[in-house]
C-alpha cells in the first residue's frame, strides 16, 4: 500500500518525570518502566493543592478514580474559569499546548493519561489526514468510555505490569479514535470497514501461530499487510469477528491446552512457550476464560 504511514510502534516513550513540578506528590503506579509507547498512565492521590498554570507538548487525560461526595474544583482551561462539583465518570482532556490550572479542596485520587499527538496523527491518517487532527478544549464532561480504557490500562498495569503490548495497543487505538470522534475539530471520516481478502488474512494468521511464543505487536501486524494499526485491526475483526487481541488470546489459550495435554512440560514453561508473561498470567486468563486452572484442566485430560 503507498503513502501510508510507518505502522511500527516507534514513537518515543513518554516522558512520566513532566508532572513533578506541578503535582505535590509522586505517583502511586506508573507506566514509565512497562515499555509503553506513545502512552504513559500515572495514578496519583494528592491532598488538597493548586497547581500552578502550564501547557505540555502532549494531550493530557484526567480520570477520577476516588471522588468524595463534595469535591469542589476550581478549574481555568485555555483562560476559560469554572468551579464545578466533580461526578463520576467525569473526565478532563487536556490539548497539547493548551495551558491549564487547576485548584481542588479535598483528598483526590486520579490517572493522568499522557498521549503523543502522533499517535492520534497515524490513527487520523484514513479519516482526515494526521495535519488535521486539532482536539478542542472543553470542560469535564461525563465520558464513560474514556474512563473505562484509563481504567482497563491501570488494571493491566497492576495486574501483568503492563507487559500486554498487544492489549495496550489496542486500547490506545480505540482512545485514540474515540478522541477523534469526540473531542476533534474536524470530525473524522473514516473509510468503510471490509473483510480482508482470504489470502491476507491466512498470512496474519499464520504469522500469528508461527510466533505465539513472541511479543506480538498489533503494528507489527499490521505492517505484513501495508496498513496503519488501527485499519487494520478494524478489518481484522470485519473478518473474524474478533479482536486481534482476543484471536491471539484465543489461540495462546488453545496451545496451552494442547501442551498441557500432551507433555509434562511445567506448567510455568509452558505459559512463556504460549506467549504468557507468568504462570500466574497464564492461570488468570485460564480461569477468566475457561473457568479453571491450568493444573485442574491438566488433571481432566490426563
Amino acid at each position: 500500500m503507498a503513502d501510508s504511514p510507518t505502522t511500527r510502534a516507534d514513537s518515543p516513550p513518554v516522558r512520566t518525570d513532566n508532572l513533578a513540578p506541578i503535582l505535590p506528590n509522586v505517583p502511586l503506579l506508573s507506566s514509565a518502566g512497562a515499555g509503553w509507547q506513545g502512552i504513559a498512565l500515572e495514578q496519583f492521590r494528592c491532598p488538597p493543592f493548586e497547581t500552578p498554570e502550564y501547557a505540555y507538548p502532549d494531550h493530557k487525560i484526567a480520570i477520577h478514580t476516588h471522588i468524595p461526595a463534595d469535591l469542589q474544583v476550581k478549574r481555568t482551561l485555555n483562560g476559560r474559569v469554572q468551579v464545578e462539583r466533580v461526578v463520576a465518570e467525569q473526565v478532563i482532556v487536556v490539548p497539547a499546548k493548551v495551558t491549564h490550572q487547576v485548584q481542588w479542596d479535598q483528598d483526590a485520587e486520579f490517572l493522568i493519561l499522557t498521549l503523543r499527538p502522533d499517535v492520534l496523527g497515524r490513527v487520523a491518517y484514513e479519516a482526515i489526514g494526521p495535519d488535521q487532527v486539532d482536539l478542542v478544549p472543553g470542560l469535564p464532561r461525563v465520558d464513560a468510555l474514556v474512563r473505562q480504557l484509563g481504567l482497563a490500562l491501570c488494571s493491566e498495569l497492576e495486574l501483568n505490569g503492563g507487559r500486554d503490548q498487544l492489549y495496550v495497543e489496542s486500547l490506545v487505538n480505540c482512545l485514540a479514535v474515540h478522541l477523534l470522534k469526540t473531542y476533534s475539530a474536524v470530525p473524522p471520516r473514516f473509510p468503510a470497514a471490509g473483510p480482508l481478502p482470504p489470502s491476507t488474512l491466512a498470512l496474519v494468521t499464520g504469522y500469528i501461530q508461527d510466533h505465539l511464543d513472541q511479543a506480538l505487536s498489533l503494528a507489527d501486524l499490521a505492517a505484513l499487510v501495508g496498513l496503519s494499526a488501527c485499519y487494520f485491526a478494524t478489518l481484522f475483526k470485519q473478518s473474524t469477528g474478533t479482536s486481534p487481541h482476543q484471536f491471539i488470546v484465543q489461540c495462546r489459550l488453545q496451545r496451552s491446552q494442547q501442551l498441557l495435554a500432551r507433555s509434562d512440560a511445567a506448567i510455568a514453561a509452558i505459559a512463556l512457550q504460549c506467549g504468557f508473561s507468568s504462570q500466574s498470567h497464564l492461570t488468570r486468563v485460564f480461569r477468566q476464560h475457561l473457568g479453571t486452572t491450568p493444573r485442574a484442566y491438566r488433571t481432566s485430560v490426563t
